[in-house]
This record gives structure tokens, sequence and C-alpha cells, in this order.
């Protein structure tokens, strides 16, 4: 179970077909340093007809749009270092044209690595999570949430910053699925997760139920909160059967694949309550001839989590079994008023 803090593990990519390991960029000398051999499969290089060698691939449009503007990195020092020519298109194939294949190599490796750096700024768009949402929790939930907009004034809260009842998970880890490619592979890869692991598992050890059982916070200064959440275990873990253990293996599932963006040590386990994200109250914009009053989206404000914190400690919310893990769209509805799934699994 215990696993190395701090442990740091090479980014991966997939791409057309095959995962990658990255080099780590050097910013500073805008271009990729490494002083150790990544084993990555050997790129496709072939000759074109003027007998230079030359190497291609794809990925979705908008890394082409990032990596010609990338901070920290000029093109055209990696072009004359590598005695390379490198088209960036709109779409299509980036393709790569040397004097020799141990060039072009190096030239992609950089590329690669570049195309790293950007999925790490982009936002994420998919998530695997777990739904913990049956009647027992969401009653449960509820009544967490109504005790605290009744009981005493609490800075900072509202209503809107309370997660759907109907939205209840546990989040393992986030994706930038970008094409049709991308996500195919990510659903292949969790249908690959159920058959290899997940379902031995369950015959192993019967049916997995999840208990939710007090509350604790994202960072340390209980008067500035922006994430509440409550705290997950399985019921009746043990140090070789344990919630923590089933999410980094799953995690590690989807990072082997080189579909996430960056290794997790420990995926940290919690289910969101309240999210200071979501805050949303009535107000008036500016007054404007025959329009009326709006909904206005309101500048992020933190709340006080003391009292919440000496009150609901160990409040218990119920338990659920797990029975689906679910691939789905952030920021969606789905028309269970769960996220909008994109696959979903179920342990046999």
């Amino acid at each position: 179970m215990n696993r190395a803090l701090g442990t740091c593990k090479r980014k991966k990519f997939w791409i057309d077909g095959t995962c990658f390991e990255l080099r780590t960029l050097s910013k500073k000398a805008k271009t990729s340093r490494d002083v150790q051999t990544i084993q990555n499969p050997k790129y496709l290089i072939n000759k074109n007809d003027e007998g230079k060698f030359f190497t291609s691939f794809a990925v979705p449009p908008v890394y082409y749009a990032q990596l010609k503007k990338f901070p920290h990195w000029d093109l055209k020092i990696l072009e004359n270092n590598t005695k390379t020519n490198i088209t960036i298109p709109a779409s299509g194939n980036l393709v790569i044209i040397g004097e020799n294949e141990e060039t072009i190599t190096e030239a992609r490796d950089e590329i690669h690595s570049v195309l790293g750096e950007i999925r790490d700024h982009l936002r994420a768009l998919q998530f695997i999570s777990m739904p913990t949402r049956n009647d027992e929790i969401i009653t449960n939930f509820n009544k967490f949430k109504d005790d605290i907009l009744n009981g005493d004034k609490i800075e900072g809260m509202h209503e809107s910053i309370f997660i759907s009842p109907l939205k209840l998970h546990l989040t393992v880890v986030v994706f930038t699925l970008l094409d049709d490619h991308e996500k195919l592979e990510a659903i292949k890869a969790l249908q690959d997760y159920k058959n290899m692991i997940l379902d031995p598992l369950v015959k192993k050890t019967g049916p997995i139920r999840i208990k939710i059982s007090g509350v604790d916070c994202m960072n340390t200064n209980l008067k500035k909160v922006d994430v509440l959440y409550a705290k997950p275990t399985i019921v009746g873990e043990n140090e070789d059967f344990n919630l923590q253990k089933l999410a980094n293996d799953l995690s590690d599932h989807f990072y082997e694949r080189g579909l996430v963006r960056t290794y997790q040590d420990n995926v940290k386990l919690h289910m969101t309550l309240i999210n200071t994200k979501y805050r949303k109250e009535s107000g008036s914009p500016k007054k404007e001839l025959g329009t009326p009053k709006k909904k206005r989206w309101v500048k992020k404000q933190s709340f006080d989590a003391t009292t919440i914190m000496e009150k609901y400690k160990d409040f218990y919310f119920g338990e659920c079994p797990l029975d689906a893990i679910h691939l789905s769209l952030m920021g969606s509805v789905g028309d269970d008023g769960f996220y909008q799934p994109i696959s979903i699994i179920k342990p046999e």
C-alpha cells in the first residue's frame, strides 16, 4: 500500500497508437535534456523521393496551435541543432525531415517533450470516477447541507457551493482527451481494467462496499477553505485490500497507457461536498433598458470551515456498493443527473 512520496515517474503520451515516454524539457536551455536512455519504441523513419530521411505523426490540432507559440522553446533552434526541417501543420501529420535517423530521433524526442508540457497546461475535460450516490448517502448529504445552511451564520457559505447530491462521486484521475482516437483508447483502457484487474479482484473479495464518513478540507487554514470533502474507505479494508490501493492501481493503469497528464503517487481519496468554484448568487448586472435581472457568476470566495470541522468531523454519510466506474465529461449532466458518461464498467 505504501508508495514513496515524491516519486517522480516520466510523463507518458499516447501518439498514433503508441505510448511514448517523454524526456524532461529544460526551459532555461530552450531544449530537452536527459541523462538517461528512454526505452521508447523505435520511431518509424523512412526515406522520401529525394533520399532524405523523414518521420511523421499526428496529434489533435490544438497541440499544433500551441506548439507554434509555446514559451521557453524555439523551433528554429531545434532545427538548427538537429539539422532538420520540421513542418507543423494546422491539422494532419507533423513531418520531420533530416539527413540521418539520429538527428530525426533527437528532434522528435524534443517535440514529444513539448507536447507533454502543453498537455499539462490544457484544461481537464474528462475524468474517471466512482459514483457514491445511493439513497442513504444522498439523504445524509442533504441533512448535512440543510443543517449547515439553517444553522449559525458561516462566513462565505452559500447554497450554490454544495455539489448536487446526484453528482456525489470519488474522482480517481482526470484527462485531456482531445479527439476520438484518444477517447477510444481511454474507453479501451477502462474495459481492459475491468477484465484484467477489477473482475478478478471482485471474484477474490466478493462485492465491494464503500463507506463515507468524516469530513476534511484541502487546505490547512480552516478560515479560508475552497473545498470540503468526505472521507471514503472500503468496508472491512486491510493492508492488502483497501480503497487507496484500488484507486492507485486504477490511476496507474491509465498512466501506463499514456493517457494521464501526470503520474500520481497516491490518489487523493475524497467525495467533494462543497467547492467554491460552483458559487452562483443572484445579482443585478448594469441596468439596461428592458433587461430583467439575471443570475451572474460571482468571483471565487472562500468560506470559514472552522465550525463545520468541529461539529461534523465524524459525520456519517453512509455506505454504497462499488457497482460502477465511469469515464465522464467534466461539467456535463446526464439523463440521471450524474455526469454525462463516455463509458461505464460494472464489476462482475
